[in-house]
Protein backbone atom coordinates (compact mmCIF):
# COMPACT_ATOMS: atom_id res chain seq x y z
CA UNK A 1 0.00 0.00 0.00
CA UNK A 2 1.54 3.14 -0.88
CA UNK A 3 2.23 5.92 1.82
CA UNK A 4 3.62 9.04 1.26
CA UNK A 5 4.23 12.58 2.19
CA UNK A 6 2.16 15.29 0.30
CA UNK A 7 4.13 18.37 0.65
CA UNK A 8 1.93 21.82 -0.33
CA UNK A 9 2.72 24.77 -1.05
CA UNK A 10 0.20 27.95 -0.96
CA UNK A 11 -0.38 29.85 -4.47
CA UNK A 12 -0.81 33.57 -4.31
CA UNK A 13 -4.35 33.05 -4.30
CA UNK A 14 -4.08 31.10 -1.50
CA UNK A 15 -2.54 33.21 0.76
CA UNK A 16 -4.63 35.79 0.32
CA UNK A 17 -7.24 33.67 2.02
CA UNK A 18 -4.95 32.15 4.17
CA UNK A 19 -7.71 32.15 6.84
CA UNK A 20 -10.00 29.48 4.90
CA UNK A 21 -7.13 27.07 5.47
CA UNK A 22 -8.54 24.93 8.02
CA UNK A 23 -11.37 24.82 6.13
CA UNK A 24 -10.17 23.86 2.90
CA UNK A 25 -7.91 21.51 5.32
CA UNK A 26 -10.74 19.82 6.43
CA UNK A 27 -12.24 19.38 2.95
CA UNK A 28 -9.27 18.02 1.65
CA UNK A 29 -9.27 15.36 3.93
CA UNK A 30 -12.97 14.66 2.54
CA UNK A 31 -11.96 14.86 -0.91
CA UNK A 32 -9.47 12.51 -0.20
CA UNK A 33 -11.64 10.02 1.62
CA UNK A 34 -13.87 9.72 -1.62
CA UNK A 35 -11.26 9.12 -3.65
CA UNK A 36 -10.00 5.95 -1.29
CA UNK A 37 -7.27 7.93 0.40
CA UNK A 38 -6.21 7.33 4.08
CA UNK A 39 -5.23 10.82 5.52
CA UNK A 40 -3.17 10.00 8.36
CA UNK A 41 -2.08 13.33 9.27
CA UNK A 42 -2.10 16.93 8.14
CA UNK A 43 0.08 19.46 9.22
CA UNK A 44 0.57 23.32 9.20
CA UNK A 45 3.95 24.13 9.15
CA UNK A 46 4.30 28.37 9.03
CA UNK A 47 7.59 29.56 8.85
CA UNK A 48 9.19 26.21 7.07
CA UNK A 49 10.48 25.40 3.58
CA UNK A 50 6.71 24.37 2.93
CA UNK A 51 3.28 25.71 3.97
CA UNK A 52 1.95 22.27 4.70
CA UNK A 53 2.37 18.65 4.91
CA UNK A 54 0.03 15.81 4.25
CA UNK A 55 0.89 12.05 5.52
CA UNK A 56 -1.06 9.76 3.17
CA UNK A 57 -1.73 5.70 2.30
CA UNK A 58 -4.11 4.08 -0.59
CA UNK A 59 -3.92 1.48 -2.73
CA UNK A 60 -2.16 2.62 -4.87
CA UNK A 61 -0.36 5.87 -6.22
CA UNK A 62 -3.70 6.66 -8.85
CA UNK A 63 -6.27 7.64 -5.83
CA UNK A 64 -3.17 10.13 -4.48
CA UNK A 65 -2.22 11.78 -8.27
CA UNK A 66 -6.35 12.03 -8.27
CA UNK A 67 -6.58 14.00 -5.31
CA UNK A 68 -3.13 16.63 -5.93
CA UNK A 69 -5.08 17.00 -9.14
CA UNK A 70 -8.54 17.68 -7.63
CA UNK A 71 -7.11 19.98 -4.70
CA UNK A 72 -4.78 21.90 -6.72
CA UNK A 73 -7.47 22.56 -9.76
CA UNK A 74 -8.85 24.88 -6.68
CA UNK A 75 -6.12 27.41 -6.91
CA UNK A 76 -4.96 27.38 -3.44
CA UNK A 77 -2.06 25.32 -3.23
CA UNK A 78 0.38 24.02 -5.21
CA UNK A 79 1.45 19.67 -4.12
CA UNK A 80 4.53 17.34 -4.42
CA UNK A 81 4.19 13.59 -3.65
CA UNK A 82 7.26 11.73 -1.98
CA UNK A 83 6.96 8.11 -1.48
CA UNK A 84 8.05 6.98 2.15
CA UNK A 85 9.38 3.53 3.10
CA UNK A 86 9.26 2.11 6.55
CA UNK A 87 12.23 0.55 7.84
CA UNK A 88 11.40 -3.20 7.02
CA UNK A 89 10.87 -2.14 3.27
CA UNK A 90 14.12 -0.11 3.07
CA UNK A 91 15.81 -2.86 4.56
CA UNK A 92 14.55 -5.18 1.31
CA UNK A 93 15.63 -2.38 -1.34
CA UNK A 94 19.19 -2.29 0.07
Amino acid sequence: MPRGVILVDYTDQGRRAIKDSPNRAEASKAEAAKLGVQVKDLFFTPGGPHDAAMVVEAEGPEPIHKLMSSVQSLGNVKMKFIRAFSIEEMRKMV
